[in-house]
């Protein structure tokens, strides 16, 4: 189905970071939610122009959610809503922003707040791993708790069969009766599920961090699943004037619109992450991004931007473009050695290299039984951050590096702050991924370097404590580890029979590829 040409309409400055979450409100007004611990409501002025009428404070820390609550018996002129970094939910009068209502019960962060289909109702998730079902009518009755999954709960919304659905970073979805009981999971995202959408009063939709879209039935069955995004899905939201139409956004600095299951348009912001999209009644497109604007597209040409607007919008998303051409995971191309570095001999087993070799950079290891370097893949990244903080799975990093084990499978994820022991970060990516312990030096090593960490990377003749114990940490080929029986090869961290060096030489394939991104 065509989809009419969608262009920039309009550009709302005012929040200081990034916005993580925009909403409507009635009368086509948005609401907007930041990470400067703020939220905002832009009221539409003249054919195409917003402006911030009111500006809602309160929250200790970012605010990462927002929803508008219809008038209720206990509100009859309705609530703004946001959901905070400080575990709490707020409640706000719409038109001069004073705090009617505080909900607290979350022990982590809450990541999204939504209206119930009945008059009063609150559903809301948190990286606690609970959704939570509040009556805000009756705000002093304890809410209605969803307990089940196994890692932060992103996103809770009410279907039209009476039941909840709740998307986790336990890469599933969830569906439960009014009573709280869970009714079914739903398995097939093979990483965290980031949002959901009801598509009609049938079916639903899910986005993922795995780049994928999913069509539900209300009672668990997958009718379909769509690719379009080059890397995470943030957010979902149904497009009122387009029949089975949806728009989604993504860490691909992309907006993209679907239609029947295809995606029949892209557009490009000049942003790393686009956190959140929303759609107006009109049809309008309206976008929260890691450069903490707000934008709204449009495809009446009755309210596009002016040409000097449009002009300089083209300009910075070429600007954008241009430079994740010239920065690949954080490292700027020009600044890289060519493959000429490889003649020179490494100085530790495991050592790694960056080399540059006309656009692509490739990671290559040194092996000193074999005095050679051994290519072990593409760096593949995305823009540099806008924040010195990475989110991964509810959690905070300042690394989170991607890490590609094998020709055709999908990169999996390698987090890491720099208070950590390296070496405990790297044995627990081991433990998670079922990886040959051969593996520990390098990646501990890998880490070390590319962290910019004051330690320096570890051969394997060098002497290491053991980060759990204190000991002397066990090298593949190096012997007994002190304090353990010589014959048994044990594991110092799990005490279990450790890999060799020579159980793996017919398996090492290609690995750690990392690259910084937003989660």
């Amino acid at each position: 189905m065509a989809v009419p040409d969608y262009k920039l309409s309009a550009v709302l400055c005012g929040h200081s970071l990034d916005v993580r979450c925009v909403a409507t409100t009635k009368e086509f007004c948005i609401l907007s939610a930041s990470r400067d611990r703020t939220a905002k409501l832009w009221h539409p002025e003249g054919v195409k122009d917003f402006v911030n009428v009111v500006t809602y404070k309160g929250h200790r820390n970012f605010v990462s959610c927002v929803c508008w609550l219809p008038p209720c018996e206990a509100y009859p002129d309705g609530l703004v809503v946001t959901g905070s970094n400080d575990n709490t939910i707020l409640g706000y009068n719409l038109q001069d922003g004073v705090i009617q209502v505080t909900l607290e019960g979350h022990e982590n962060a809450v990541c999204s707040v939504t209206p119930g289909r009945d008059s009063g109702i609150l559903l809301s998730s948190s990286w606690d791993s609970t959704a939570k079902v509040w009556n805000i009518n009756a705000s002093r009755l304890p809410p209605l708790s969803l307990k089940g999954h196994q890692a932060a709960v992103w996103a809770a919304v009410e279907l039209f069969n009476n039941t909840y659905a709740t998307a986790s970073a336990d890469k599933t979805i969830k569906l439960w009766k009014k009573d709280g009981t869970v009714i079914s999971t739903l398995t097939g995202h093979t990483d965290c599920v980031r949002a959901l959408a009801v598509a009609n009063p049938e079916t639903f939709l899910s986005c993922s961090n795995d780049a994928s879209i999913k069509h539900w039935t209300n009672k668990g069955q997958c009718l379909n699943t769509y690719y379009g995004h080059s890397n995470y899905i943030y957010s979902i939201s149904m497009n009122p004037v387009v029949q089975q139409g949806f728009a989604t956004c993504g860490e691909d600095g992309a907006v993209r619109l679907w239609a029947g299951g295809d995606c029949v348009r892209d557009i490009r912001l000049p942003v790393q992450s686009v956190w959140s999209i929303t759609c107006l009644d009109n049809g309008d497109i309206v976008t929260g991004s890691s450069d903490g604007i707000v934008r709204v597209f449009t495809k009446d040409p009755a309210r596009y931007a002016d040409e000097a607007t449009l002009k300089q919008f083209e300009e910075d998303v070429a600007k954008m473009q241009a430079a994740t051409q010239q920065e690949i995971g954080g490292f700027k191309l020009s600044e890289l050695p060519g493959p000429e570095v490889l003649l020179e001999p490494g100085k530790a087993d495991g050592q790694t290299k960056l080399v540059r070799r006309g656009t692509n950079v490739k990671c290559y290891s040194w092996s000193a039984a074999e005095s050679t370097w051994n290519e072990i893949g593409d760096v593949m990244g995305t823009p540099p951050s806008s924040e010195g903080k990475t989110m991964y799975q509810g959690k905070e990093y300042d690394f989170v590096f991607s890490v590609d084990i094998k020709d055709g499978a999908p990169p999996i994820k390698l987090p890491f702050n720099k208070t950590e022991d390296p070496w405990v970060a790297a044995q627990a990516f081991i433990h998670k991924n079922n990886l040959p312990q051969v593996y520990l030096e390098q990646v501990a090593n890998f880490i070390i370097t590319n962290a910019k960490l004051d330690s320096q990377p570890v051969s394997s003749n060098n002497g290491f404590a053991d980060p759990f114990t204190g000991e002397s940490r066990y090298v593949p080929g190096s012997g007994s580890v002190p304090g353990l029986p010589p014959p048994s090869h044990a594991d110092p961290f799990t005490g279990s029979g450790a890999y060799t060096t020579a159980s793996t030489t017919t398996s090492r394939e290609k690995m750690l590829i990392p690259h910084d991104a937003y989660i």
